[in-house]
């Protein structure tokens, strides 16, 4: 029997937070995924603000890092040193603040870069360098045996100062020979040890399972060595991406609070958490109740609106104007239940409670709720008219009716 008590029953996938695909969690599809810890490396402060036209200040990037380890994030990626004096000066007062996550820096594979890191009081850099051949021998005149020798030397030089070095090969997924991207990771490993290898899908372009097929080869070759992975979402595939490269294997994900990041920016770390947690089982460390906040922090900073609809935190995603899903949301909550059509509560993610909207959907559950809220009755065929200019009037503006509008029309009809 489909009662409201067996609804209530919770599970893995269903509680009194959240109702996902039961499948999610069957053993041919979770693949290791249930159970598991990984980190996220939030890169607002340093791939976030390349978004063409964002720019931090001082006081912002400190603020937005307080918010970050409050929010849980493992590693924030503080900025690049070398880029300014103003960015050393705001990685050293992040640093200095004592924050709960890991604090690094993205370096280029250069001694300077590691000394200005050591300046700024780091104590973990990610060691950066173009791994495409084609890149490499065009644009830089250095084969692999070149490559492999400027980046291991800048990993060794930054372990003997005490750093944990990890490699971070850009524009991985478009080498076309395999073998040549098995030889360079033997050897980088053979020569330095890095402390963790990141991946990275600079442009996008491989499909999710692509990015699970990497992880697996690069932990086959250099078994031990924690794998990162760090996608952008040129098709709109980094979360897919993110999950595959976990189900591999990789401990850690890279991400940018509102999916900011050059081009089409990163995968988002609000979606990735919300995702890995809710629908995976995965833990992240990050709280989800405090989403809504950070997000709406970077939007602020960053200049950037956030979409309405957009996953996660969507300033409007938990509103209904459609007349079903109002009818349906009415009855359900009657019987004490509230995730009729959404597939969490909006508090789990910091968001504020479901709200009935009006406007060209609307239907008489939701006319019935307005009329009630405002201590107003009408027949039957009073409500069918207060629910057709209701249409009418969202149709003509093209944007939801606020309360005094619908207020305006119930005077009019009653």
């Amino acid at each position: 029997m489909y009662d409201i008590e067996r609804l209530k029953q919770q599970n893995n996938f269903k509680d009194g937070s959240h109702w996902v695909c039961p499948i999610n969690f069957y053993s041919e599809v979770n693949r290791n995924l249930e159970g598991r810890t990984i980190g996220i490396h939030d890169v607002t402060l340093r791939d976030g603000e390349q978004t063409f036209g964002v720019a931090f200040s001082v006081d912002e990037r400190i603020q937005i890092a307080q918010a970050l380890s409050d929010l849980g994030v493992a590693r924030i990626e503080a900025g690049m040193p070398v880029i300014s004096s103003e960015s050393r000066t705001a990685i050293k007062h992040i640093v200095e603040a004592n924050l709960d996550s890991e604090i690094t820096a993205l370096v280029r594979a250069h001694k300077l870069d590691i000394d200005l890191s050591e300046e700024c009081g780091l104590r973990t850099v990610i060691v950066e360098h173009c791994l495409n051949p084609y890149l490499n021998e065009q644009g830089y005149g250095l084969d692999m045996e070149g490559v492999v020798s400027r980046c291991a030397e800048s990993v060794r030089y930054a372990k003997e100062k005490g750093f944990k070095a990890i490699f971070m090969g850009w524009d991985t997924t478009r080498i076309d020979d395999f073998d040549y991207l098995r030889d360079f990771y033997l050897s980088l490993a053979s020569q330095c040890e890095p402390d963790a290898i990141v991946l990275v899908d600079t442009f996008g372009t491989a499909l999710p399972g692509a990015a699970g097929f990497l992880v697996n080869k690069v932990r086959e070759w250099v078994p031990g060595v924690s794998i990162e992975y760090h996608n952008h979402n040129e098709f709109g595939l980094a979360n897919a991406g993110m999950l595959e490269a976990v189900a591999a294997g990789a401990d850690v994900v890279h991400s940018a609070m509102n999916g900011l990041g050059e081009r089409t920016g990163n995968a988002a770390t609000e979606e990735l958490a919300a995702m890995f947690e809710l629908m995976a089982g995965v833990k992240t460390g990050v709280d989800l109740s405090k989403l809504m906040d950070v997000s709406l922090l970077v939007e602020n900073t960053s200049r950037r609106p956030v979409l309405a609809n957009k996953p996660i935190v969507g300033r409007g995603l938990f509103d209904v104007e459609t007349g079903v899903a109002a009818d349906l949301i009415v009855k359900m909550e009657e019987k004490g239940f509230d995730m009729s059509v959404s597939p969490m509560v909006p508090s789990v993610v910091g968001q504020p409670p479901s709200a009935l909207v009006l406007g060209k959907n609307s239907g008489k559950a939701t006319i019935e709720f307005y009329l009630h809220k405002n201590n107003r009755s009408a027949s039957p065929d009073q409500i069918d008219e207060i629910v057709s200019r209701v249409k009418f009037q969202g149709r003509l503006q093209r944007t939801l009716l606020s309360e005094t509008q619908f207020l305006a029309i119930c005077d009019k009809v009653l």
